[in-house]
């Protein structure tokens, strides 16, 4: 959970001076000293300070599995996309993207960066599972046209699940922002780490009678 609010801390930042990563996922993200994690590889970022939208007329490469939806479809971008990207990261660090000749023209804007952080969020909380296993490109784009979002993993707590959920909503502007991720992670945080305390504590206080010792 630390990983997941520090990533998403770090990608409101970016958001705040209008700059859309492109490529958010397990394999650009470090852990530095004390669990610290960084967002790397700014390769395929743009800067869109003035407009908030970025065109794009040459021909290139997509990481289809982390790619949001308006991307696929429309060659729309924005940061709400990254957070598409965020919640996949959470699943893979491992994982051999596929890609697909892009369309000659796309449009960024500051959505993208959302839906990829839900496919982080997803490689994160699989421990390095692969999004969309045994899947191409060209079958996913057309399942989330369909309406087909990846089920929840085992051992994943359905609220966490619901934010993965949120991340990949068809309309960029309902998904949650980088600053509404990082507090609601944070939270979930703090809430395990006193469940944790008062399991401990109930625990120390247990009675021996309650445990068959006594006479």
């Amino acid at each position: 959970m630390k990983f997941a609010w520090q990533i998403a801390d770090g990608m409101s930042y970016l958001s705040s001076k209008s700059i859309i990563h492109r490529d958010l996922a397990a394999r650009n993200v470090l852990v530095g000293q004390k669990e610290t994690c960084k967002v790397t590889d700014f390769g395929m970022a743009r800067d869109v300070q003035k407009e908030n939208i970025y065109e794009r007329k040459t021909k290139g490469r997509l990481p289809v599995k982390w790619t949001a939806y308006e991307a696929l479809m429309y060659g729309k971008y924005t940061t709400k996309s990254d957070v598409k990207m965020f919640s996949i990261l959470s699943r893979a660090c491992r994982i051999k993207c596929l890609c697909l000749q892009s369309p000659n023209i796309y449009l960024f804007d500051l959505s993208f960066c959302r839906w990829s952080y839900g496919v982080l969020l997803y490689e994160i909380f699989t421990i390095g599972g692969s999004p969309y296993p045994r899947m191409d490109g060209r079958k996913i784009a057309n399942l989330l046209q369909e309406g087909y979002r990846m089920p929840k993993p085992q051992h994943v707590d359905e609220e966490l699940y619901q934010i993965m959920m949120k991340c990949w909503k068809n309309d960029p502007d309902a998904r949650p922002t980088f600053t509404e991720l990082k507090n609601q992670l944070k939270d979930m945080e703090t809430l395990h780490k006193v469940r944790i305390f008062f399991n401990m504590k109930v625990s120390f206080h247990v009675r021996p009678t309650n445990l068959g010792l006594a006479n």
